[in-house]
């Protein structure tokens, strides 16, 4: 199976990241969100071997790590490796717990992402406010607001495809559409999300999200955000799977442990005058 794509220019979509605001704090369905110190939080992550270190724990299948895993991950001392944890932990990034071994002996220290999102903008900018505002609106909307988020997240969806498309057709002129996911998962990726690609007993493939880029707002109107991040899978499957209808099977906000959805690869599809079959 392969998937082309007329080579044309690309369109760049702007991705801002952070939230300004007052110190203090606010509780969303039992999740507390605060804003932090900008420069003790710029000084704790703008450590790269601290910040790689956090994104591993946020693509950790266990969702805990301990200090010994992350020394033998990263090569550290485990008291270096304890020391960056523990600043992770200090800007509300990461929880830590005791845990007996079974074994007789001191407990040994787990640590877990809260969930919480810190960030840094200069100047200062309220986008979480702004979400909260919009997703009110969405609220007095209804079910009306559906098919808004669905095509909003398809059209985002579609021009992430056709960006990684770009890159992927310089080494390979047909990639195929695992290819695509995975290159669509890199660029998530780049961005904090954690996502896989994984294929399936039947043959079809998996998006499994192990962090939720939307979290706060998600944990609030989850009908709203997963119904756009669906969207968004959606959008990347069609540039090479238009027959091809994207299922949730799992989502974080709603309590699972993960966000999956399947993506049927074994259509037809038509790109660039292309037709291919499995």
């Amino acid at each position: 199976m392969e998937c082309t794509m007329e080579r044309s220019r690309g369109e760049t979509t702007p991705v801002t990241t952070g939230a300004g605001g007052l110190a203090g704090s606010s509780e969303v369905k039992g999740v507390v969100t605060q804003t932090q110190d900008p420069l003790k939080v710029a000084a704790v992550l703008g450590d790269p071997t601290r910040y790689r270190i956090y994104q591993y724990i946020l693509q950790s299948e266990r969702g805990s790590v301990t200090a010994q895993e992350i020394a033998r991950r990263f090569g550290l001392h485990p008291n270096v490796a304890r020391m960056h944890l523990t600043k992770l932990a200090d800007i509300g990034l990461l929880t830590t717990r005791a845990e007996k071994t079974g074994r007789g002996g001191r407990p040994v220290h787990t640590y877990s992402p809260t969930g919480q999102a810190v960030s840094v903008t200069v100047p200062a900018r309220d986008y979480r406010l702004l979400s909260d505002l919009l997703s009110e609106a969405l609220a007095h909307m209804g079910e009306e607001a559906l098919p808004v988020l669905t095509q909003a997240g398809r059209a985002y969806g579609r021009r992430m495809a056709q960006e990684a498309l770009q890159t992927l057709t310089e080494d390979s002129p047909r990639p195929s559409p695992r290819q695509l996911l995975e290159a669509t998962a890199r660029r998530l990726g780049a961005h904090g999300v954690g996502v896989e690609v994984v294929t399936g007993s039947d043959g079809d493939v998996s998006l499994v999200f192990s962090n939720c880029g939307f979290q706060e707002i998600a944990l609030r109107r989850p009908e709203y955000v997963c119904h756009l991040c669906q969207g968004m899978v959606q959008g990347v499957a069609e540039e090479c799977l238009p027959a091809a209808r994207v299922h949730a099977e799992a989502s974080l906000p709603r309590g699972d442990r993960r966000c999956v959805y399947s993506v049927p690869t074994r259509v037809p599809a038509r790109l660039g005058g292309q037709v291919w079959v499995d």
